[in-house]
């Protein structure tokens, strides 16, 4: 009985895109660790493997910047080859449209999650911005980029915008919230939210998952700072 399945996928190996051979040669499957062990269906491995692709092109991108990046870097990080990725993506400006969607629906879980767990406007700032630093640094977030904004065309910088603005907008209304409900006046919620924003946005440029600080650690520190801002020292109104 486990023989068939065997043959089974191996047969599945042989139609993979990424195991042909194209004109420039073989894949180099030795150095294809992102795509290594990958022994699932043909759906759950085009889904995988897409996702392998979107997590190493957003690393790329917050490295180098969207424009020192092209697919054929993307393609040598992957160990596969140009014609490879063609398969998953028609272009660099699709990759760079889906991370920044991803970053925004991990928005939209974290305002979610608060809603649901916060107790008053003040904790539920806290919990929103926590929770979202941690999608941000989880193994789903390696994909989202905040930066290379201006380097969306057209309709997809519009979307985005969009996307970004209806965010933002939410934690200013929540922060709005707070300082009324703490009596608190010389504090300004727009540029609270810019300043938590900036903070957030070049988290993606330097947070490793191999470095100093694990994702947790760094969601619990930016988000108490964050509510500290919205205090002000020693928590009074002054």
């Amino acid at each position: 009985m486990p023989q068939p399945a065997r043959k089974l996928s191996a047969q599945k190996k042989k139609t993979s895109p990424l195991n042909r051979r194209s004109k420039s040669g073989p894949v180099r499957r030795s150095h294809s660790r992102a795509w290594a062990n990958v022994v699932m269906g043909m759906d759950e491995q085009y889904a995988l493997k897409r996702r392998a692709l979107m997590k190493q092109a957003a690393r790329a991108f917050s490295l180098n910047g969207y424009d020192a990046t092209s697919l054929l870097d993307i393609a040598k990080i992957m160990g596969v080859t140009k014609t490879a990725l063609y398969h998953y993506v028609t272009s660099k400006q699709e990759i760079l449209l889906e991370c920044h969607l991803l970053s925004h629906e991990l928005g939209e879980q974290a305002i979610k999650y608060a809603s649901a767990h916060g107790r008053g406007s003040l904790d539920t700032v806290h919990l929103l911005a926590r929770k979202y630093i941690e999608l941000l640094t989880g193994e789903i977030g390696s994909c989202a980029v905040l930066l290379e904004f201006n380097a969306l065309t057209g309709e997809n910088r519009a979307l985005i915008a969009r996307h970004r603005d209806n965010f933002e907008r939410h934690v200013r209304n929540l922060v709005k919230t707070a300082l009324a409900e703490n009596n608190i006046k010389r504090r300004d919620p727009k540029l609270a939210v810019f300043f938590f924003m900036g903070a957030v946005n070049w988290l993606t440029r330097w947070y490793r998952p191999d470095g100093d600080f694990s994702g947790e650690f760094i969601a619990e520190q930016f988000s108490d700072m964050f509510v500290s801002t919205i205090l002000g020292a020693n928590n009074s109104s002054a």
